[in-house]
């Protein structure tokens, strides 16, 4: 299996497993937060979909401006956070589906305003690591809104499988 081939299988995998942390998101709790240090839920929510769509963008075209302004979606509720991040992962999967394993290992990737320069493929994979640290966060953040943990990689102990 190739590295384009796991990353593809590995994003597939993850994708019902952010969207089940996005929609156990109480709506009437959207602004918790821990700490005054951390983001809102609301801001959580929208997160994973802008970061997506950033991914997108690099996979598309090989570089993101950071520097630029990023239009964060306001979301009422997981279910919309969900559907908008699935939405941009189903078209994630399709541009790199179509890449070559060329382009997917020595393709450059760069997010300006940040300084980070990777091979396309360092830069996927570090977007999509960060977005499961984003989603241990919001995990986190679930019960004590109120809200019940989903089987991320297994039970929690407000699931059951």
């Amino acid at each position: 299996m190739s590295n384009k081939e796991f990353f593809l299988k590995t994003l597939k995998g993850e994708m019902p497993r952010f969207e089940a942390v996005l929609k156990a998101v109480p709506q009437d709790h959207m602004d918790y937060r821990p700490d005054d240090k951390s983001r809102t839920a609301k801001d959580m929510l929208a997160v994973f979909p802008a970061e997506m769509n950033m991914l997108v963008t690099v996979a598309k075209t090989g570089s993101v401006d950071m520097s630029a302004e990023h239009n964060m979606p306001a979301f009422t509720n997981g279910e919309e956070s969900a559907k908008a991040f699935s939405d941009a992962g189903s078209q994630l999967i399709d541009v790199v589906s179509a890449m070559s394993d060329e382009q997917w290992e020595t393709g450059t990737a760069e997010m300006i305003g940040v300084n980070w320069k990777d091979a396309m493929y360092g830069m996927a994979w570090g977007f999509l690591f960060d977005l499961v640290h984003h989603r241990g966060q919001l995990s986190a953040y679930l019960r004590a809104m109120g809200g019940k943990v989903p089987s991320i990689y297994g039970p929690s102990a407000d699931s059951q499988m």
